[in-house]
């Protein structure tokens, strides 16, 4: 197994669609029914879906969301709605059509999905065994598959219950690859927790020991630590949603969502930063400028337009994609130690620019301040 990178579907998936087969960033694509009508997805080309991965998404089963309903196999759709108590008679068949589907379209791999469930319940394997997952090997049949888990923080930071898990996903001989995703509570945009971080290295340690592929969905930037410790696939999203996972977006709401104020990622700093105060830096700074910005062409646009980019525009984020796809291609060639090496570099740089940018007296929005350099130094140390 290699390192790759791959694109984490969201909203506006078109954004992703165009960076992968047009700017040629990243190795394929995740794909988000939550987002994509099963229209839009067979409307891929037959080259995009080879390199990408269906994810399912039965994480939250009873979700009313009107692009879930498109999959007639979506647990919601099967029977008037999705009743825990019942739907183990209907199991089989929607495993069948949901196999079916993934076979006929040529994705990368079968992806079996699972449940989230946010307590380690006795009998979490059990649960999620009836739910969906020995149906779904059965419809697999001799098929590679990988099995799609979904988990918590605490559930990570278990060793007891990592090895429980570990061990009923080498119990199946037919799962080759493990799609796993982690809901991990915070108020900040990028990951603080020391503990957290190096119990996610352990475990991703201990599944690629196993023989078993792993990529690790919905990371934000701290998928390159991942990267420096094992060779996992990690991802890329646009939307704050797509860079870390939550229930929520799941869930049916009836209120507006305020957008988010524009950011634009820095190389240099390894964070995202408010589009105005980046500009700041750029007029203040320029030699921090020069040294924490890698141009595009989404972010040159966006910065030379009179008028400040908002939210829902794609250049920021194409400039994003670029700048990560730039960051893993850097790391790919190198060996394990040597991409801990370059990355603890990176990081001891970030840390001497974010203290230029507050000598200078620039004072950054609390996200973007760079606070989360000295806990991804102590997880790497």
């Amino acid at each position: 197994m290699t390192l790759q990178l791959l694109h984490q579907v969201g909203h506006n998936a078109v954004w992703n669609i165009d960076s992968f087969e047009k700017d040629h960033c990243g190795d394929g694509l995740i794909l988000s029914p939550l987002h994509q009508s099963m229209t839009n997805i067979e409307n891929l080309s037959a080259a995009t879906r080879s390199a990408s991965y269906f994810d399912p998404q039965f994480y939250l089963p009873s979700s009313r969301k009107s692009k879930l309903q498109s999959y007639p196999f979506f647990p919601e759709m099967v029977n008037g709605g999705f009743q825990t108590s019942t739907f183990a008679t209907h199991a089989t068949k929607v495993a069948e059509n949901c196999v079916e589907f993934q076979k006929d379209q040529g994705f990368r791999t079968i992806v079996v999905p699972t449940r989230f469930l946010d307590q380690m319940y006795s009998d979490y394997v059990e649960r999620q065994r009836r739910f969906t997952v020995d149906a779904f090997m059965k419809a697999a049949g001799n098929s590679g598959v990988c099995l799609c888990v979904a988990i918590t923080s605490p559930m990570i930071e278990d060793s007891a219950f990592r090895t429980r898990l570990l061990n009923w996903i080498t119990s199946y001989p037919n799962v080759e690859e493990i799609y796993l995703v982690y809901q991990n509570v915070r108020d900040t945009k990028q990951i603080h927790d020391v503990s957290f971080l190096t119990a996610c290295m352990q475990f991703f340690k201990e599944i690629t020991g196993s023989g078993l592929k792993l990529t690790v969905g919905y990371t934000n930037v701290e998928g390159l630590i991942f990267a420096a410790s094992t060779d996992v696939t990690i991802t890329m999203g646009s939307f704050e949603n797509t860079r870390i996972f939550s229930i929520e977006k799941f869930v049916e709401s009836e209120g507006e969502r305020r957008g988010p104020k524009a950011r634009i990622y820095l190389a240099g700093l390894l964070n995202w930063v408010q589009f105005q105060d980046a500009k700041t830096i750029r007029e203040k700074c320029p030699e921090v400028w020069k040294a924490i910005y890698d141009p595009t062409d989404g972010a040159e646009q966006a910065l030379a337009s009179p008028v400040e980019p908002t939210f829902n525009q794609p250049q920021l984020y194409k400039h994003f994609f670029k700048n990560m796809h730039d960051h893993v291609a850097s790391m790919k060639p190198l060996k394990l130690i040597e991409r801990q090496s370059m990355l603890v570099d990176r990081l001891k740089s970030a840390k001497t620019w974010y203290s230029k940018i507050e000598a200078k007296g620039i004072e950054l929005e609390r996200h973007g301040r760079g606070s989360h350099i000295k806990p991804w130094l102590d997880a790497l140390s």
